[in-house]
């Protein structure tokens, strides 16, 4: 028997490198299939681990080579015959088989993979938050880029649907306003409906043009009728601050003293221009509106945002730092809200790490020779001696 039969590299390739890479493609087949595809994982970001199962077959592989050049240089053919007459070759290579395929297994159940739906009813803790955008034209202005109502939804979006501490949490109503106002969204925890609609906020979302401020916060005060009485209720104003008509100071007032609803203000437009920016004819148009024949221009009303959100008892902030009012609200009491029944994914981690298990114990339970008694060749003295 030669070394090259005790240690066959074909079997040892099929067993430990074949094998768990067949496993891993076809692994990577099925989730690459729209059926399970857009099934959820606990951590989908830890793909990379899949890794570890070729480079455990080629360890095992460079270890297989490494033990057949060692037999082949202690001793002769006639030698290894005697050393390894017992030697199992394709025994060795399934125990190595077994633990690169446990390797596998275990790298999925880390990427946590979820199927099978279940209901469950959970109890929502969180703020209140109406978000009333101005529509207004004077939001086509291009002080800030691409214009103040396109900036406003984009931070929004960041800032309240995309950031950890707002995720599952707080629930959110929608406004659009300028001479009216219009409710798009009534408060839920639904943020991905949320984002929907804050994307299709546009100059046409209001019904009436202008700019109405006091009458927003009533309107928005009224959205918290059904609210606990204990819950934290803030409305969120984004708006250049050019108002109209009504009185918003008296508005943001009357909403905290009799219904403790806090406003922030949050002002949309670059603040540094003495003169304002120019109001576009139309979304899109490098036209500038025209009035009685001369350019509109609209300017950052700070001092009176921040008026505003002195007697709504909230804060102020530029668009740019919406997240310190994010952060701020994140430490506010978060009240029981509502018990909401969800749909969630039934966790399968646990069949691959069973499956781990059980090939690591099929490798320790294999042995790594043949039970049968094998007829090993008689020593030249010994033969002499029986003749």
């Amino acid at each position: 028997m030669k070394h090259t039969t005790n240690y066959p590299t074909s079997t040892w390739i099929a067993w430990t490198l074949a094998v768990p890479l067949t496993g891993l493609a076809a692994g990577i087949a099925v989730l690459s299939t729209p059926s399970v595809g857009d099934l959820p994982f606990d951590n989908p970001h830890l793909w990379w681990l899949g890794g570890a199962v070729p480079l455990a077959s080629l360890l095992f592989l460079y270890g297989f080579q490494r033990r057949r050049r060692a037999l082949s240089r202690f001793a002769s053919e006639d030698m290894n015959v005697l050393l390894a007459a017992r030697v199992s070759p394709w025994r060795q290579a399934f125990r190595a088989a077994a633990v690169v395929l446990a390797i596998l297994a275990l790298v999925g159940a880390i990427l946590g993979p979820r199927w099978g739906i279940y209901m469950e009813k959970q109890k929502v803790y969180g703020v209140d938050i109406v978000v009333a955008v101005d529509v207004s034209r004077s939001m086509l202005a291009e002080d800030v880029e691409p214009n103040r109502l396109e900036l406003a939804k984009r931070t929004i979006r960041q800032q309240l649907t995309e950031r950890a501490v707002f995720q599952r949490a707080h629930r959110l109503a929608l406004m659009a306003f300028a001479g009216s106002t219009s409710l798009k969204l009534p408060l839920t925890t639904d943020h991905l409906a949320f984002r929907d609609r804050l994307e299709d906020l546009s100059l046409y979302s209001a019904p009436r043009g202008g700019t109405a401020i006091a009458k927003t916060i009533e309107a928005a005060t009224d959205l918290f009728a059904k609210s606990p009485a204990d819950a934290t209720k803030i409305i969120f104003l984004f708006t250049d601050g050019e108002d109209h008509e009504g009185d918003p100071l008296e508005a943001a007032r009357r909403a905290y003293e009799e219904h403790g609803v806090r406003i922030f203000t949050i002002a949309v437009g670059d603040p540094t221009r003495t003169v304002g920016a120019e109001v576009p004819e139309a979304p899109g148009s490098s036209k500038p509106l025209l009035h009685d024949g001369q350019i509109v221009f609209s300017k950052l009303d700070v001092a009176g945002l921040r008026d505003i959100a002195l007697k709504g008892h909230g804060e102020y902030a530029a668009i740019r730092d919406l997240n310190v009012l994010v952060d701020a609200v994140s430490h506010m009491h978060r009240a029981e809200l509502s018990t909401e029944e969800r749909q969630r994914h039934k966790p399968r981690f646990q069949w691959f790490i069973t499956l781990a298990l059980i090939l690591l114990a099929v490798e320790s339970l294999t042995p790594a020779y043949p039970t049968a008694k094998v007829a090993l060749p008689r020593r030249a003295w010994l033969m002499e001696s029986s003749t």
